[in-house]
């Protein structure tokens, strides 16, 4: 089984996207069959509902922090199929960061080197408080 987890829901807290990771990484640890997972972020189309609503879209910045919050927090063999994804750019209305999937991409493979992280490293700490 695969997952789907939309980051940047309007109203979804950096805790209310870290808490689904959790409990998402809590079913595989009880052997439940989630083998993979893919992370993508909110996209507003021209022509959706979201587009009628004004709400906070996250940044560039604030993307990469929770998405690896998120995989620090996964099991190490979840496999991990998207990481970011790109709206029509015909149809694109925010996050406009996001057409540009190659700098995105750089931009997160680069913060995981600074920071030295990798996936599963903060996946003890969730257990050893639940």
């Amino acid at each position: 089984m695969i997952v789907h987890v939309i980051l940047g829901l309007p109203g979804e807290s950096f805790t209310d996207m870290l808490e689904t990771i959790s409990y998402i990484a809590s079913f595989h640890k009880k052997g439940m069959p989630i083998q993979g997972i893919k992370l993508q972020l909110l996209h507003v189309l021209k022509g959706t509902e979201l587009a009628n609503y004004s709400f906070h879209v996250l940044s560039l910045e604030e993307y990469i922090d929770i998405l690896i919050a998120c995989i620090e927090r996964l099991p190490k063999d979840m496999v991990i199929h998207r990481l970011t994804g790109d709206g029509p750019k015909n149809l694109l209305i925010a996050p406009l960061w996001s057409s540009n999937k190659k700098l995105v991409l750089n931009r997160i493979h680069q913060e995981f080197k600074i920071r030295d992280t990798w996936q599963s490293k903060n996946l003890k700490t969730y257990f050893t408080k639940g």
